[in-house]
């Protein structure tokens, strides 16, 4: 037998749970890796996104692994739909139901849940939009040919996680590349983690190979492959335990391969269930579907590119003194604002993942960035001076804060997104190249300028810094450099000392830095007059084929920091200007990254203005 899924056993009561899903005719395609091309995504009527899984066929299981995936063979499949990341806790609670995970957090797939509830839920899910359910909840045999959700077949997995591929992980043949795409037992920390997280498949599904193992319909035998049908195969008749499918938080790389199999009873008891096991719906394109005339779930037909969203735990995990301005809570209040007003769940949420050191030397020192390490590494309190406190995990949260921000530049480069906002820190327009200053570690926005130009080839960056303070480490990274047009408004005289109006760039870079120095004091109307008639004609001028944004919210009338009183509604209409010299110039590419803001609601307002204008068609 298959060995189990490991598990924790924390009793709780059984629960039933309940499951929605959608529908797309979309063509076949080949399934060669270079051929691959990116099928739909789909929202569904209760606001889920679906991946639109293409018609085809794929070599199922390994010519050379354990018994149980031999032996390899061609499997033809129906085109459907399947969830583009693991049902989440806080899906799973919209239908008011308790959450049985032992790992809580809304944000991290549901875990600790057995396969009888994950199919009542499917069920549940297809009540709440009107269509027919999958299951029977006497024999939970499964109606292939009802409208509504169920969990995948075995093959509808394996397809759908090679995403194209014939490699051993839907990436290429070696496990090097895993931690960018799944959490497991190298770097999950013994937890479940938020989904969306990691780097996607081919075909935009999220956690394929790894966060919690998921469930399948087919039940399990060692010897399925030898009989499976090649068309649509659907498992053996029978048997004591059902399928299991990709990595989790405790796997090993081994078991987070496309065609690893596992299998745990199908027991109808929570106590009884894994932490380790979660598991995403499908539901049968139209072709597959029954003759109902079901329409619900197509109010939403592909969607024009969304703004995206970076932000990962790591964040908070920079520690800085006690009662210091910038400090973890400033992210935590962003996020619980988006959650509120419902603008989290309409992001696209991008993975974070490390900046390669290749890139963070186009800004830092080698010798500066093994300082930062070493300072981290050793306890030190502080970096460089006292305006730079530091904590042991700093250092590996400024390395995801610069690979985030690369990240939202990728997406946006490839159109999987129209724009982004970084909820990133610690922040960086004051990170000298080799020197830390005013809370500042490494320079976000300066990396992903120069990301943008050498790994996309975008010769011209716009960079507009708004923040209450001059951004003097950005200035000073391009002021002799053509290629890049630095902007920044800002309080004057103020820290860090730098900005005046007669600072306007050298040698080949002349006249590319515009310093805009208002009084204490200034508000919407200086700050309006400053983007019309010195930034947007500059810009236009200018022609960049990409905008970054140094977006600090400090100048905002209730900081606790700046003197200035920019209002909420302000921040609103500078990102409009700023966005239509992205369309105007570069087809929309813009990332804002997050600078500073310390009054807390007041950053967490603005932010919202800022990301409401980046949303909008």
């Amino acid at each position: 037998m298959k060995k189990r899924m490991a598990m924790r056993c924390l009793c709780r009561p059984a629960v039933a749970l309940c499951c929605l899903l959608s529908l797309l005719i979309v063509p076949g395609c080949g399934q060669d890796a270079e051929n691959t091309v990116t099928p739909e995504v789909v929202t569904t009527a209760s606001g889920i996104e679906m991946v639109v899984i293409p018609a085809g066929s794929f070599e199922m299981g390994s010519k050379n692994g354990p018994a149980d995936e031999t032996p390899a063979h061609t499997v033809q499949l129906s085109s459907f739909w399947m969830d583009r990341y693991e049902v989440t806790q806080d899906e799973f609670k919209k239908h008011q139901l308790p959450d049985p995970s032992h790992f809580k957090d809304p944000r991290h797939p549901l875990d600790q849940i057995n396969w009888t509830d994950a199919a009542l839920y499917c069920n549940e899910r297809s009540l709440a939009e009107g269509l027919e359910p999958c299951y029977d909840e006497e024999t939970w045999e499964c109606n292939y040919d009802a409208t509504g959700y169920r969990l995948p077949t075995e093959a509808e997995w394996e397809y759908a996680c090679r995403a194209g591929t014939d490699t051993t992980y839907s990436f290429g043949r070696s496990a090097s590349k895993l931690p960018a795409h799944a959490w497991f037992a190298d770097n999950a920390a013994q937890t479940t983690r938020p989904v969306g997280q990691k780097k996607p498949n081919l075909w935009g599904l999220y956690d394929m190979h790894g966060n919690v193992s998921e469930w399948c319909n087919d039940r399990y035998a060692e010897d399925y492959y030898a009989t499976s049908p090649a068309r649509d195969p659907r498992g053996p008749a029978q048997g004591p335990e059902r399928v299991l499918r990709g990595g989790a938080w405790n796997s090993s790389a081994e078991s987070c391969r496309c065609s690893y199999r596992a299998s745990d009873p199908s027991v109808n008891d929570t106590c009884l269930a894994s932490d380790a096991i979660g598991f995403r719906c499908v539901r049968n394109a139209p072709a597959r579907a029954s003759q109902k005339k079901d329409t619900t779930a197509m109010e939403s037909e592909t969607t024009t590119p969304k703004t995206g969203f970076v932000y990962h735990d790591i964040f908070l995990d920079h520690k800085t003194t006690e009662g210091h301005p910038e400090s973890p809570q400033r992210l935590t209040a962003i996020v619980r604002r988006l959650e509120e007003t419902g603008l989290h769940g309409e992001l696209l949420h991008l993975p974070v993942t490390p900046v390669a050191a290749k890139w963070l030397h186009t800004i830092h020192t080698p010798a500066y960035v093994q300082r930062v390490k070493r300072s981290c590494d050793e306890g030190d309190a502080y970096l460089d001076s006292l305006d730079v406190p530091i904590s042991r995990k700093s250092y590996e949260a400024a390395l995801m804060a610069a690979g985030g921000v690369l990240s939202a530049v990728d997406a946006v480069v490839h159109g999987e997104i129209r724009n982004a906002f970084c909820a990133v820190r610690p922040p960086g327009h004051h990170a000298l190249s080799d020197q830390a200053m005013g809370f500042c570690i490494f320079n976000n926005v300066a990396i992903a300028a120069r990301y943008a130009q050498q790994e996309h080839g975008l010769s011209k960056v716009l960079i507009v810094d708004w923040d209450v303070h001059h951004g003097n480490a950005t200035q000073a990274a391009f002021y002799d450099d053509p290629t890049v047009l630095y902007f920044s408004v800002h309080q004057w005289p103020f820290y860090p000392g730098s900005g005046a109006e007669g600072e306007t760039g050298s040698g080949d870079g002349r006249g590319l830095t515009i310093n805009v120095p208002l009084p204490a004091g200034s508000g919407d109307r200086e700050y309006l007059d400053a983007f019309e008639n010195k930034l947007r004609p500059a810009a236009l001028d200018f022609q960049p084929d990409f905008v970054l944004v140094s977006a600090g919210f400090d100048a905002h009338e209730r900081d606790t920091l700046g003197s200035m009183r920019v209002t909420t509604a302000g921040f609103g209409r500078l990102t409009q200007i700023v966005k239509q010299i992205a369309e105007q110039c570069c087809d929309g590419r813009l990332v804002s990254v997050l600078e500073g803001g310390y009054g807390l609601e007041a950053q967490a307002a603005a932010v919202e203005a800022h990301l409401r204008v980046l949303m909008e068609s």
